[in-house]
């Protein structure tokens, strides 16, 4: 009885239509900027874009990448291009990328972003697992980059890349991405990540890693 009533009263939960992003647009839902907004939000979903800032991850000198100490320092290279400059996605290798568009959530939406399948044709892999985006989230999106084919692909700034749907969940999150919850550890809770600049992998920062530190450390003894 409660399920019909709340769909009798239009309270649907589920992916929005261009239509119901447009109107999330006009109210609390933020993708910014446009190029051409009219053919950009389309049947359930935006067009994003790709930014001009890739992150090339250094092997010389680490033999492993070990996930529960930090990496180096230099674990990461910065190349920024400008629009009309290709980057070249190499086979079999991955590179952090960043969109061109900043989005913000409200803290009943979840975003859902998906590659392209023509790049996938081709072999490009736009995010490796990272795409569902918590509610309450605001900033660029990271993308990992990487080509599963056997030529190298040519991406250029600015060029289609992905799409983002969004899902209205029921009701609102209690702690949004990136907020504290009062009685746990700062650290534990709030997203690792900023939501300005892409950054490397923190998963050396993760709670449970002092306990698999000890059990490593125990094998040793």
């Amino acid at each position: 009885m409660n399920e019909i009533s709340e769909e009798k009263q239009g309270n649907k939960f589920g992916m929005l239509s261009d239509k119901e992003i447009e109107k999330r647009l006009k109210k609390d839902l933020i993708v910014y900027p446009y190029l051409l907004r009219e053919i950009e939000v389309k049947e359930a979903k935006v067009d994003i874009r790709l930014g001009g800032t890739f992150y090339e991850i250094q092997q010389r000198g680490i033999g492993a990448y070990d996930t529960i100490e930090e990496p180096p320092p230099d674990y990461l290279r910065e190349i920024v291009l400008p629009p009309g400059e290709p980057y070249i996605l190499h086979p079999h290798v991955l590179v952090l990328a960043q969109t061109y568009e900043n989005i913000s959530l409200p803290n009943d939406l979840v975003g859902l972003l998906q590659g392209r399948s023509s790049l996938g044709r081709l072999g490009v892999i736009i995010h490796a697992t990272a795409g569902f985006i918590d509610p309450g989230y605001k900033g660029i999106i990271t993308l990992e980059l990487s080509n599963l084919g056997h030529l190298p692909v040519k991406l250029y700034p600015l060029q289609r890349v992905a799409t983002i749907g969004f899902i209205d969940i029921k009701g609102k999150v209690g702690t949004p991405y990136g907020k504290k919850l009062g009685h746990l550890p700062l650290e534990q809770i709030k997203g690792k990540y900023s939501s300005m600049k892409t950054e490397a992998s923190k998963i050396d920062k993760d709670w449970e890693n002092e306990i698999l530190k000890i059990m490593r450390d125990d094998l040793k003894n």
